[in-house]
């Protein structure tokens, strides 16, 4: 079963993948901020103990510090950019299943027919939730008689 639409739940899905994209953010920054101030600390350790004081070298190591500083924010931002895609992936699976269970639901509500059952795709989360659901549709089924339920069945 291929559901067509990826982004089922909007405020769900973007929600969930914000704060997953956010914090790969917040992880690049600490990481590239430590990466950064050891790479600093180590040049400042090299210019300090006087091994390489010629203008040359400081210019270059300054053309170093930017260039790091760019590749830096590149990963920051790929790895964000990755971060906001596994969220909407995952929420698709959560929100994608909820979205099925209710349309189940709304139809079993207005037919009244017990022998609708709940459908997931295979990479859904809360199969087992859809299985638990099939199980008591199957009693219900098995109590009340296949079909729609009759006004004679309910007394």
């Amino acid at each position: 079963m291929k559901r067509e639409v990826f982004v089922v739940d909007e405020g769900f899905q973007l929600k969930y993948s914000i704060l997953l994209a956010v914090t790969g953010l917040v992880v690049s920054i600490l990481v590239g901020y430590v990466f950064y101030s050891y790479v600093n600390t180590h040049d400042n350790t090299l210019l300090v103990s006087g091994l390489n004081q010629s203008k040359e070298a400081i210019l270059f190591l300054e053309r170093q510090r930017k260039l790091l500083m760019i590749k830096i924010a590149a990963v920051g931002i790929t790895v964000t950019f990755f971060m906001f895609l596994v969220g909407l992936v995952f929420s698709s699976r959560v929100s994608g299943a909820v979205f099925s269970i209710r349309r189940s639901i709304d139809s079993i509500h207005a037919s009244e027919d017990l022998s609708v059952r709940f459908k997931v795709r295979q990479k859904d989360e809360l199969k087992e939730l859809v299985q638990d659901l099939n199980k008591l549709m199957n009693k219900m089924d098995d109590k009340y008689g296949k079909g729609p339920v009759s006004k004679k069945n309910n007394n």
